[in-house]
């Protein structure tokens, strides 16, 4: 679970430094904006207040005027789809290509709903995707993480805090309270379905 929050934590830190650097206009035709004038600090810390308790979300009653450079949608899936597939048993084949394709068709339905513009989901698709990588690449190979504990430590920081007592990869113990009918399951002996 750490290092889902850190890898969450880390992206949505990301994001909210492109929020600030960068600002697109409403990306879907369904979107009014106009533009409203805030007087004083404290209008403004209430309505970015309201826009925080509110996640953001449209669906809560939230409207802002304009797109963030990355997708958090997107950054959900593609993360939730990595740590399904990285955590949960190999011979869940089933399960992993449905994350997948749930993945692929959410991204669909985000820039199908005119949410967000292409280059937002494929850039938050990028970061998430590589920045999971990265980390379970340098947390899974001992080289890399023990070779120079210094330079890990000084670059890295919150890896080296994380990670300080893991030893090697995180193994694949999966525990359901049912038992998991075969047709989701690979053979392993002969490698079929």
């Amino acid at each position: 679970m750490r290092r889902m929050f850190a890898l969450t934590g880390t992206v949505f830190m990301l994001r909210c430094l492109t929020m600030l650097m960068t600002s697109l206009s409403v990306p879907g035709e369904h979107l009014e904006c106009s533009g409203k004038l805030y007087g004083d600090f404290w209008t403004r810390l209430q309505r970015a207040f309201v826009i925080w308790s509110g996640l953001g979300m449209t669906l809560t009653g939230v409207h802002t005027c304009g797109d963030y450079m990355f997708s958090g949608h997107t950054v959900v899936l593609t993360l939730l789809n990595h740590f399904i597939t990285e955590y949960t048993p190999r011979n869940m084949y089933y399960l992993h290509i449905s994350s997948w394709v749930m993945n692929l068709f959410g991204i669909f339905f985000i820039l199908a709903a005119h949410e967000h513009y292409s280059i937002d989901v494929f850039i938050a698709f990028y970061i998430s995707s590589r920045l999971f990588l990265y980390y379970h690449t340098l947390a899974n190979n001992r080289v890399l993480r023990h070779g120079d504990k210094d330079r890990t430590r000084a670059w890295f920081p919150l890896f080296s805090f994380f990670e300080s007592e893991v030893d090697g990869i995180v193994p694949n113990e999966y525990e359901w309270p049912f038992p998991i009918p075969s047709i989701f399951m690979e053979n392993e002996e002969n490698g079929t379905l």
